[in-house]
């Protein structure tokens, strides 16, 4: 074991060792700091970092291997935000616990340029929440808001834009 993790998770918590994980720990937090964090974690494949309690998401515009495994989905369940890497996974995890714990509606905020990943996004946390739900009623019945739902992002994530047209 590794921090609380099986070895096979350890490798991406030492490569995590690249910038820094959550931005409040810079030095110096200045817009050159943080680009120049973001992108020496962009390039390695560190496509996730915090800036408090705000994830910032950067498109890699490629496939990492293993980001969205369901070993993944597994090892972020139920643990807090600074045990592990960044991941749209753990932001998934927190919004599950505080809508289940408290039975209140959560609302998550999708923001960025066109193309910046934002319906892939979307996808990753309905991807997380249903693979949680514990019933076979509850799965039936998020699989079902999500697939009723994914026409409508992938219209928003195809729009025409000023950027894109």
């Amino acid at each position: 074991e590794y921090m609380g993790t099986s070895l096979r998770f350890a490798p991406l918590i030492m490569a995590n060792r690249v910038g820094v994980d959550d931005m409040v720990m810079l030095s110096s937090i200045t817009e050159s700091s943080i680009a120049d964090n973001l992108q020496k974690r962009y390039k390695a494949d560190l496509i996730y970092t915090y800036i408090g309690p705000v994830l910032i998401s950067v498109n890699p515009f490629k496939m990492i291997t293993d980001l969205y495994s369901d070993y993944n989905l597994k090892i972020y369940r139920g643990k807090f935000p600074y045990e592990l890497p960044p991941h749209i996974f753990s932001l998934a995890d927190q919004m599950y616990r505080h809508m289940t714990s408290n039975a209140e509606n959560v609302c998550v905020i999708v923001s960025g340029e066109s193309g910046a990943g934002k319906t892939e996004a979307c996808k990753r946390i309905f991807q997380y929440i249903a693979s949680v739900c514990s019933a076979a009623s509850d799965v039936v019945r998020v699989r079902d808001i999500i697939l009723q739902s994914n026409p409508l992002l992938e219209a928003f994530g195809n729009a025409k834009t000023i950027r894109n047209n």
